[in-house]
């Protein structure tokens, strides 16, 4: 079974980030606590991915977040138990 993000989720992250969410779910990892990490695909806009490569070119994980860069869509997909985890990388991008 595939369970999307919610919508308002989905469009507050958009709009706040400046990226364009290509898929999302919610990945089961656990199915006898029926426990559920978060999986967000987005394309960054330039300044964003220019930031992102720069402070993580060298990892593939950070504060409990994961990500995999998918060369086809030119997207990162980020994988995380928490949600929050992935707007609190994302908020590490933005300008002070």
């Amino acid at each position: 079974m595939d369970y999307k993000l919610p919508k308002g989720y989905i469009d507050l992250i958009e709009k706040k980030y400046n990226l364009k969410v290509l898929d999302n779910h919610y990945i089961l990892v656990d199915k006898n606590f029926q426990r559920y990490n978060m999986m967000i695909d987005v394309q960054f806009n330039d300044k964003m991915l220019k930031v992102f490569k720069e402070k993580y070119a060298q990892e593939k994980s950070k504060n409990h977040v994961a990500w995999e860069e998918r060369k086809q869509t030119k997207s990162i997909r980020f994988y995380a138990e928490v949600g929050n985890n992935i707007l609190l990388l994302w908020d590490s991008l933005q300008e002070k």
